[in-house]
């Protein structure tokens, strides 16, 4: 098995909560990689939606940074600063494995089959995904900082709201 089939089956094993940010390596080059992967995903993802250069350079750029910011912060106040490296190269390579085997499959479903943003389908499958995001993300924060799954979960959804309420105001200040 290659290097890249071993590192492919280790995000795997995270999102399945079999392994967790533990196993991988402290490595600049390993979150360089994940970082490159997270961003082309996100890429990929805009590439199917109509959005503004704003939201673009939002998801692309500034969100891995605030990502890395936040997930530095918290590995600091719960005293695992040298956690980081296997930290931020888990959530970026779960939240890049997710993109594509779940996220864009849905979003070409929703976007495919025509369904308007505020349907049903579209919000329950919307839940799906942040439900999905809270778990895989809440349970690496559970094990770098030696807490509950309860706190992880809040740290991983409190994450989420922020960036939500970034991007709404910069469309909001774009419309």
């Amino acid at each position: 098995m290659s290097t890249v089939q071993q590192f492919l089956k280790v995000f795997v094993d995270i999102v399945l909560w079999r392994q967790g940010p533990q196993d991988l390596p402290s490595s600049n080059l390993l979150v360089l990689l994940t970082l490159a992967a997270y961003m082309s995903v996100s890429t990929l993802q805009l590439a199917f939606l109509d959005e503004s250069a704003v939201t673009w350079l939002f998801f692309v750029l500034v969100d891995p940074l605030l990502l890395a910011g936040w997930v530095w912060f918290v590995l600091r106040v719960f005293a695992h600063p040298e956690r980081f490296q296997q930290t931020i190269a888990a959530v970026y390579g779960t939240g890049a494995l997710l993109g594509l085997a779940v996220y864009l499959p849905a979003q070409l479903l929703v976007t495919g089959t025509a369904t308007q943003p505020a349907s049903t389908a579209a919000q329950l499958i919307a839940l799906a995904m942040v439900v999905i995001f809270a778990a895989v993300t809440g349970r690496i924060i559970k094990l770098a900082t030696d807490t509950s799954m309860f706190t992880g979960v809040a740290i991983a959804l409190t994450y989420f709201l922020a960036v939500d309420v970034l991007i709404s105001m910069l469309r909001g200040s774009v419309g």
